[in-house]
């Protein structure tokens, strides 16, 4: 008769794997959703930020031009209140005045009814228009005889026109200037295609026309308010004085942005480049939220800078 003998008590088990565990491959297709799903999340949470830079950023950088160019302007202004007078009878347009310069302040534009008082500055390019309303640099200058443009952003930088359409027949368009101080009543208001550039046409009367995109947040129309002159009041002195275009030379219509697709390529690469240095860092030093809150507050700063290069270069939504 043959006898086991035992195994002692302390002996090594044998290491003994479940089939389903020694044949279980890395879940790939999990790790690559991971990985997606994060890249997902990201780029939702940038496209977010840019959304809100656009409407509440933008405004903020066209308060402090407009603030800048407001302080300038009426220093200009006030030198010649002074010698201002009230014509009775019908309105006298301004006259013959020099070619302001691309970019400088050229009047005070006030919509009492919807409580716009903007500084209007020389140009419609998307560099002049991130200043505030623009003035088309082919039409007469304000309280000149015939039509006078003045376009204006409707939903980001500064969003000056965003209520254009609740002016109605009647409504006052006020436009004071270094000679004087123009006032127009809305005489129509109407929506047309982008393309349609007749409402700029020249009139034989002192005439303003506004327009803006339409509707809100679209660029696919174009709402266009007009109004004729009303009353004026003109300044005795004070021609000249708007910042000119050396004689020599013809103010351009069109200027580049001040920023380029390389720098704001740049940008780009320098935010990313500080992101991934945070999440980095913050695997390898401790406390990780105090590396998270540094690294993250100076990528949310780049983050600004890039979002405002890119502003500068994409397509116009007026």
């Amino acid at each position: 008769m043959t006898t086991e003998t035992p195994e002692p008590a302390d002996a090594p088990v044998p290491a003994s794997i479940p089939d389903e565990l020694a044949n279980k491959k890395p879940d790939r297709v999990g790790q690559v959703a991971g990985i997606v799903g994060k890249v997902l999340i990201g780029a939702g949470v940038i496209v977010l930020l840019f959304t809100l830079f656009q409407i509440f950023g933008t405004s903020y950088i066209q308060q402090q031009h407009q603030k800048s160019l407001r302080s300038d302007f009426e220093k200009r202004l006030h030198s010649v209140t002074s010698t201002t007078q009230v014509n009775n009878g019908p309105p006298v347009p301004a006259g013959q005045e020099p070619t302001p310069s691309v970019g400088s302040a050229i009047a005070i534009l006030e919509i009492p009814k919807i409580n716009v008082n903007q500084i209007v500055v020389q140009g419609t390019n998307d560099s002049q228009l991130q200043l505030g309303p623009g003035h088309y640099t082919q039409t007469p200058l304000p309280g000149q005889v015939g039509n006078v443009g003045i376009a204006g952003h409707r939903t980001t930088w500064g969003r000056p026109f965003y209520n254009l359409n609740q002016l109605k027949n009647g409504d006052k368009i006020i436009l004071s200037t270094t000679y004087g101080t123009y006032t127009y009543s809305v005489t129509s208001s109407q929506i047309v295609s982008p393309s349609d550039v007749a409402v700029l046409n020249p009139t034989t009367t002192a005439t303003v026309t506004l327009t803006t995109c339409n509707p809100r947040f679209s660029a696919s129309q174009r709402l266009v308010v007009q109004a004729v002159l009303t009353s004026s009041a003109t300044a005795t002195t004070g021609s000249g004085t708007l910042p000119t275009t050396p004689p020599s030379t013809t103010a351009p219509t069109q200027v580049s942005s001040s920023q380029g697709p390389a720098a704001s390529i740049l940008l780009g690469i320098l935010t990313a480049l500080l992101g991934a240095a945070t999440l980095f860092l913050a695997t390898k030093l401790k406390p990780r939220w105090a590396v998270y809150v540094v690294g993250g507050v100076i990528t949310f700063v780049a983050l600004m800078f890039f979002f405002a290069a890119i502003s500068q270069i994409l397509p116009a939504s007026i």
